[in-house]
């Protein structure tokens, strides 16, 4: 689902023509099963989000740029979820809250022997793009939507 690509390779406009196809995608979607949740009292949100990952950030992901996509630890994402029509998450922390997995669309990785390192001189810095096509994007965030649905009783 991930290609590895070299940061030589890819330019900053490639890399923001696919967050733009994905977010489209993902709008579609949305406005396509939106109608079906709120007629069961529920908001579906599909949202795009660009966040440092730098493990020291954990579990608050800090937002940033599409500029600073070629920097260590940006991650593009499109997360599928569901709250009640006042906005709150499907379920509570002990019993977690309810998620759809989601799409990475691009992530930059720095790491020394397959772990994640902040400062080490001997690391390498790799960039990992969704390899899949509008058609595979689009079912992936369906697949989550049927997911959500279910877990809810909501008929699709």
């Amino acid at each position: 689902m991930m290609k590895k690509v070299k940061l030589s390779e890819i330019s900053k406009t490639q890399i923001w023509t696919l967050e733009e196809e994905v977010q489209k995608i993902a709008k579609e979607v949305r406005e396509k099963f939106q109608p079906i949740f709120q007629l069961n009292s529920y908001n579906l949100l599909i949202t795009f989000s660009r966040n440092n990952v730098n493990p020291k950030n954990f579990p608050n992901y800090p937002e940033v740029t599409k500029e600073q996509c070629l920097e260590p630890y940006y991650c593009s994402s499109v997360g599928v979820t569901v709250t009640d029509i006042d906005g709150n998450l499907i379920g509570n922390e002990d019993d977690g809250y309810l998620f759809g997995e989601g799409l990475t669309i691009w992530e930059v990785e720095k790491t020394f022997l397959f772990f994640s390192v902040d400062e080490f001189p001997l690391s390498s810095t790799k960039g990992f793009l969704l390899a899949l096509s509008p058609s595979e994007i689009k079912k992936e965030l369906e697949h989550d939507v049927f997911f959500l649905a279910k877990e809810l009783n909501i008929q699709i």
